[in-house]
C-alpha cells in the first residue's frame, strides 16, 4: 500500500496533465513530411481495416533510478494521418519523457528563422 500512495501521483502526473500530451498535439496539422524532418523516421507504419495510416516511434532508454527507484523509460509515439499525410490523431504508450529541448518539441516555421 505504501508503494501505491508513492507511485500514483505519479502516474497521475504522467496521465493527467502532462506535458507530453501538449508536445504531441501541437503536431496535429503538420505534414508528416515536417515531424519526420524534425524527429527522424518511424520505428513503423501501422493501417487500420478503414485505410488509415498510423506511424510508430518506439524510444527505449532503459532504466534509470529516480527518487522512487527504478523506472524503465520505455515509449511509443504514434501519428494518425490522413490520405494527404496531414497529422490527425496522436497517442501515446509508456514512459515518455517531454523536455523543452526535446526534439518532439514542433518548432513554428517562424521560430526557427525558415519561412
Amino acid at each position: 500500500m505504501k508503494y501505491l500512495r508513492m507511485v500514483l501521483p505519479l502516474v497521475l502526473i504522467v496521465a493527467g496533465c502532462s506535458p507530453v500530451r501538449q508536445q504531441l498535439s501541437s503536431w496535429q496539422g503538420a505534414s508528416l513530411d515536417e515531424l519526420v524532418d524534425q524527429v527522424g523516421p518511424p520505428s513503423s507504419v501501422s493501417d487500420d481495416m478503414s485505410g488509415n495510416k498510423f506511424y510508430h516511434w518506439q524510444e527505449d532508454r532503459g532504466d534509470v533510478y529516480t527518487y522512487i527507484g527504478r523506472v524503465n523509460l520505455k515509449c511509443e509515439r504514434t501519428f494518425g494521418v490522413d490520405g494527404r499525410e496531414i497529422i490527425t490523431s496522436f497517442d501515446w504508450e509508456g514512459t515518455c519523457l517531454a523536455t523543452p529541448d526535446s526534439p518532439w518539441q514542433r518548432m513554428s516555421k517562424f521560430q526557427d528563422g525558415a519561412e
